[in-house]
């Protein structure tokens, strides 16, 4: 049986890369298939089809870790970002 979904709005790109694209699952996409709010999905084209896997968010606690880190390093951060490194 193929179930149809209304459409939700655009999708938001999160990243696009040469034969890679990274996009935000829709909140309504994963409270119906039980994923985690903030859900991305990779979408690789690869042997003449499509390869897609999900990545789940961050925890909390690993989202805090993050933002201390980058605020703590920030100038390196910056340094190493216009060094393209």
């Amino acid at each position: 049986m193929i179930e149809t979904l209304e459409k939700t709005g655009e999708l938001k790109t999160i990243k696009q890369e040469k034969d890679t694209w990274i996009l935000e699952v829709p909140a309504e996409i994963c409270q119906k298939e039980g994923f985690a709010e903030g859900t991305l999905v990779s979408l690789t084209i690869k042997n003449s089809g499509i390869q897609a896997s999900f990545v789940k968010p961050s925890s909390k606690k690993l989202q805090k870790i993050s933002k201390r880190l980058l605020k703590k390093n920030h100038k390196l951060y910056g340094e190493l970002k216009r060094v393209g490194d």
